[in-house]
């Protein structure tokens, strides 16, 4: 299965910046803290959409997949 480029873009926007935020606070960049983060964004988000997109984001940080619907 394809993934489509809105996904992977909005994806790539949500580790682009939980790797930003962990910078600027100084916290170190690992997959453990990256994956924390983007799981910290998802509790955040109001967005039905946005949560699945952070979730699928730190999978992809974790496993390096994404999960499979």
């Amino acid at each position: 299965m394809e993934m489509d480029e809105e996904r992977a873009v909005m994806i790539a926007n949500a580790i682009g910046s939980a790797v930003l935020e962990l910078k600027f606070s100084g916290e170190r960049i690992a997959e453990y803290t990256l994956s924390e983060k983007l799981e910290e964004m998802r509790r955040n988000e109001t967005n039905v959409i946005g949560k699945g997109i952070y979730r699928d984001a730190a999978e992809l940080v974790r496993t390096g997949r994404l999960p499979v619907a």
